[in-house]
């Protein structure tokens, strides 16, 4: 019986300090504790248990898409590629821009799915002050591994 006992107190131990180990993580009283500890140790309770369990944090997979775009309208002479550089570059995207032959703007995007959706609908929708807007075509986002540009440009 007496090996019963230390069992049951070594699981009441061991449970407590999971429990204490995790609360520390969580409440930023961590500073003694290693950066390591913080991240992987999460008790937390799985629905109808009563028991801790510990979790692996969660890893964000960032998406980056890229497309071509052509805008159609009143977008020359207006400072369509300016404004466009600057509303891309607050979004953090990545691209460039162009005039055309044919009196439109086309160009390429890539960024985060997030601002990448802002900024195309912003070339639908917006564009510069002056601007007229009357189709914007995009073809098919793709998503990639990595960036291709390192900043959104104009191309001359």
């Amino acid at each position: 019986m007496p090996t019963m006992a230390a069992d049951r107190m070594f699981i009441l131990i061991s449970c407590a300090a999971i429990i204490v180990t995790g609360l520390v993580a969580e409440s930023g009283w961590g500073a003694f504790c290693s950066t390591e500890a913080k991240e992987t140790v999460r008790p937390s309770l799985t629905e109808g248990s009563k028991h801790p369990r510990i979790t692996q944090p969660r890893m964000t997979t960032i998406k980056l898409l890229a497309c071509d775009f052509e805008v159609f309208g009143i977008v020359q002479g207006v400072f369509f590629r300016k404004y466009t550089q600057k509303k891309a570059s607050s979004l953090g995207l990545r691209g460039w821009c162009m005039n055309t032959a044919d009196g439109t703007v086309k160009g390429q995007l890539e960024g985060e799915e997030k601002p990448f959706n802002e900024m195309k609908h912003w070339l639908q929708t917006k564009g510069s002050p002056s601007s007229r807007i009357d189709k914007t075509v995009f073809n098919v986002p793709k998503e990639i591994t990595s960036y291709t540009f390192k900043d959104f440009s104009i191309r001359r």
